[in-house]
């Protein structure tokens, strides 16, 4: 029989937590300079929401200001700004490699104990038959870990179908958010790629192809759509039956659980 990778296994081997320390402490450092280029004085957002961009550059604390907002959404995708095209490309196959093994490790050991149910149960010489098919407990939790095995299976799927890995994926995974709010100001779709010209600029983007056409085509196109995607099946969770085996505390954790994974488990 063929080893499963364990979860420690894929740790120490991709290292991810390397990665996401490295993520928070771009954002960090360049907080405030993502600041400065939104809210610069010949920034289009000038001509959205006004009031609140002045309300946040007066008190860094504002946590209500559209600024601080956009600022928060690029806080992954900060972090590839400042990596070459091809440091962009290696960390996103790497992140990938960890979070498609992860799922797959999951998926085959849920599998695997669900093979054997009888696991979950008292031995057949231990209690009567029809006593023993009265017990609810265990039958809750196969169901619990069916329920869970098929969202996973929405996982794995997504990991076998995703698209091919370029210098601009770790881009267009991160920045869907970004572009949701400059939609939801109203923004122009003049005024989004102005913006995300100066953001390229200021941190000069290893990406030579970044004119107006190309990052609306190369860069937004699929930062929305996977932003949508991603958002469609995560409403779609609350809408799912549930076995009626399932107390209320196994559904909220089997809501977050399934949450957990489409969030975090598709961040690259």
């Amino acid at each position: 029989m063929k080893k499963i990778t364990t979860v420690k296994e894929l740790q120490n081997e991709y290292n991810p937590q390397e990665i996401i320390d490295a993520i928070e402490k771009s954002f960090k450092k360049y907080r405030k300079k993502l600041i400065s280029i939104i809210g610069h004085p010949d920034s289009p957002i000038l001509k959205y929401h006004q009031s609140q961009q002045i309300s946040f550059l007066e008190n860094d604390h504002n946590h209500n200001s559209i600024i601080n907002e956009i600022v928060e959404s690029l806080r992954d995708a900060v972090y590839f700004m400042t990596l070459n095209k091809k440091k962009r490309t290696q960390i996103t196959k790497r992140m990938r490699s960890y979070e498609s093994g992860y799922v797959n490790s999951i998926l085959h050991r849920i599998n695997n104990f669900l093979d054997e149910p009888e696991l979950l149960r008292s031995p057949t010489w231990s209690i009567p038959n029809r006593k023993r098919r009265r017990s609810g407990f265990p039958e809750s939790i196969i169901d619990f870990l069916e329920a869970l095995r098929s969202n996973i299976e929405v996982e794995a799927k997504y990991w076998n179908s995703v698209s091919r890995v370029g210098y601009l994926t770790g881009l267009q995974i991160s920045m869907g958010k970004f572009f949701i709010i400059l939609q939801d100001l109203g923004m122009s779709q003049k005024d989004q790629i102005t913006i995300v010209q100066s953001l390229f600029d200021n941190f000069n983007v290893d990406w030579d192809e970044g004119d107006r056409e190309n990052i609306k085509m190369s860069l937004q196109k699929p930062a929305l759509a996977n932003y949508e995607k991603q958002h469609l099946e995560l409403r779609q969770v609350s809408s799912l039956p549930f076995s009626k085996t399932l107390n209320p505390g196994m559904i909220i954790l089997l809501e977050e659980l399934t949450l957990l994974y489409k969030n975090f488990l598709r961040r690259f």
